[in-house]
C-alpha cells in the first residue's frame, strides 16, 4: 500500500490509514483548514489528542506540505 498525503488527503482517504477513525480524520481536516498544514508526527499527535503514533501509522503517511501549484515542467 502507498502513503497518504496526510496534507491533501480528504477524510475517506485518511480512512486508509491503519489504526484513524472518523472522528480523527476530521479532526485532522479541521485542524488544517484553520492552521494550515501538519508539519510532523508530534503535531499529528497533538491535533489527535495522543502521547504518540505507531511506526506503522507513520510508515504509511506522507507530510509533505500541500502544493496548490505542480512544479513547473522543464524548458517550460
Amino acid at each position: 500500500m502507498g502513503r497518504v498525503r496526510l496534507n491533501l488527503a480528504n477524510p475517506q482517504e485518511l480512512l486508509e490509514i491503519p489504526g484513524l477513525g472518523r472522528d480523527e480524520a476530521d479532526a485532522i481536516v479541521k485542524f488544517r483548514a484553520e492552521h494550515g498544514p501538519i508539519a510532523d508526527a508530534g503535531q499529528l499527535s497533538r491535533v489527535l489528542g495522543r502521547s504518540g503514533l505507531p511506526d506503522g501509522v507513520l510508515a504509511r503517511i506522507d507530510f509533505d506540505p500541500a502544493d496548490d501549484t505542480a512544479p513547473e515542467a522543464p524548458g517550460a
